[in-house]
């Protein structure tokens, strides 16, 4: 064999271990690379399933939510309301009550216009009092003055009865006894002019 032979030779021999090498290399590859595909489709398949469970999950929680939501909105909307019906209550309340303190103010200024009145009647009753005293004392003085005059008239009355009778019996012994005298009108001097 020639020399180009025999190079030839080792060279189609160290090719074909080079492609022994490179084909065990792919296989070692392939094997490898199906490993982790099987690896990889294991864990897509492990994750579509946990993906599909998180999806149900969450399709589950929306709808507990939204049942949740309509629970909570129902118990907003009546706690909203009971909350206006409150309000509307202590709105009535507060009206009420303002009323009420417009009528005690009322029923007060109408209290101090009757205890003014009444202090005003209090004071006349007193002044009226007061003044029906001092009547009855006036009453009592001239009453008293009114004896004491009774008293004297009844006195002089008397007094004059007595003289009347005294000048009644002296009258005829005086008309015996009396000068005669001259007219009166005859004596009196004519007035100035």
């Amino acid at each position: 064999m020639s020399t180009a032979g025999k190079v030839l030779t080792v060279l189609v021999l160290l090719v074909m271990v080079g492609w022994l090498v490179m084909l065990s290399a792919v296989t070692q590859l392939n094997v490898n690379w199906e490993q982790r595909i099987a690896k990889i489709d294991k864990d897509f398949q492990a994750a579509s399933d946990r993906v599909a469970k998180a999806n149900k999950a969450i399709i589950d929680f929306t709808d507990e939510a939204r049942v949740e939501q309509a629970n909570r909105d129902r118990d907003l909307r009546e706690v909203d309301g009971r909350l206006s019906a409150a309000e509307r209550r202590q709105s009535d309340r507060n009206e009420d009550f303002s009323r009420l303190q417009i009528q005690v103010a009322d029923y007060l200024a109408a209290v101090k216009r009757a205890e003014t009145n009444n202090a005003t009647r209090e004071a006349e009753r007193l002044k009226g009092i007061d003044d029906l005293a001092k009547k009855k004392d006036e009453i009592a003085k001239a009453q008293a003055t009114n004896a004491d005059l009774r008293d004297q008239l009844a006195k002089l009355q008397d007094e004059f009865k007595r003289l009347l009778a005294d000048n009644t019996a002296k009258l005829p012994n005086a008309a015996q006894d009396r000068p005669t005298t001259k007219p009166a009108s005859s004596s009196r001097p004519a007035p100035a002019s």
